[in-house]
């Protein structure tokens, strides 16, 4: 290169740096639909995460999202699902075949490389009560394996491990998404915070170990904001209340709104991005 060229390579603008939002999304079965009332305030305020992971009915919610649903059209996705479909083909069989079906048919046949949003999923492996990031391949086996909570639903096994539940060993996973380059991240925990434990599944597969003592605490050490609407009048199965949780969640997001922002637009001065301009 020239002498010329290169005294003008410098003043040459550098590129603005790229600032990334993070969304991490608590296990919680029904109480998923808390969930999706936060994501639909943020959508309304113009809030838009670009990496995602989640745990459970968090990694559902977190796939959908990242395939590039809004959260109205998880809501009705979810709304749509025949109750008694899953009953008779999971609860009663064992099986999460009929929870694949019900996931693939909706959101195609994808895989997780495919999705519009880099995007991970946890499960907990029962032999040895060890995380499980599933990253790759087929995005419905991989709500499967997150979302598997026996005696529900029998282990997913993938790559030749039996998964189950991810919310036995990371139950809101904001490491992952820090892990994905987030640069701010927003967690939303559903849990009650009882400690883990093996119980029924000690009994059922005695190869359990009972994951870990405080399965959240990964989130709430890398989530910048956690997000935790008060559900405690609320069970996992408390599917007749989807509408009541859905605006627990709703105002919970709204509450904290003013608190995110103030977050956001202070990591991106550190990181030296323009307030107001990109996301």
């Amino acid at each position: 290169m020239s002498f010329w060229g290169k005294f003008k390579n410098l003043f040459k603008r550098k590129p603005a740096p790229e600032f990334k939002l993070g969304l991490a999304l608590g296990s919680g079965g029904a109480k998923g639909y808390a969930e999706l009332g936060a994501l639909y305030y943020f959508e309304q305020n113009g809030l838009e995460f670009d990496i995602v992971a989640g745990t459970s009915i968090g990694s559902v919610i977190g796939a959908f999202y990242a395939a590039g649903y809004s959260a109205t059209d998880c809501l009705e996705l979810l709304k749509g699902i025949n109750v008694s479909e899953i009953k008779n083909l999971f609860m009663i069989k064992m099986d999460t075949l009929g929870l694949f079906r019900v996931i693939d048919r909706t959101i195609g046949n994808l895989d997780i490389e495919e999705l519009k949003k880099p995007f991970k999923a946890v499960a907990t492996v029962l032999d040895t009560s060890a995380e499980r990031v599933l990253d790759k391949g087929s995005v419905a086996k991989a709500l499967c394996a997150s979302s598997a909570y026996p005696p529900f639903f029998k282990p997913v096994i993938i790559d030749g491990e039996q998964l189950i539940d991810g919310a036995f060993t990371n139950s809101v996973p904001a490491d992952k998404v820090r892990e994905m380059g987030a640069d701010y991240i927003v967690g939303i925990d559903l849990s009650s915070h009882v400690k883990s434990g093996g119980g029924i599944l000690g009994v059922i597969f005695p190869e359990f170990k009972g994951g870990v003592d405080k399965p959240w605490q990964k989130g709430y050490d890398n989530a910048d904001f956690m997000l935790h609407p008060d559900l405690s009048a609320y069970k996992p199965v408390s599917f007749s209340a989807a509408d009541r949780m859905f605006e627990i969640g709703y105002e919970c997001a709204k509450e904290n709104f003013p608190k995110i922002k103030q977050g956001i637009n202070a990591a991106k001065l550190k990181k030296g991005v323009k307030i107001g301009k990109g996301k």
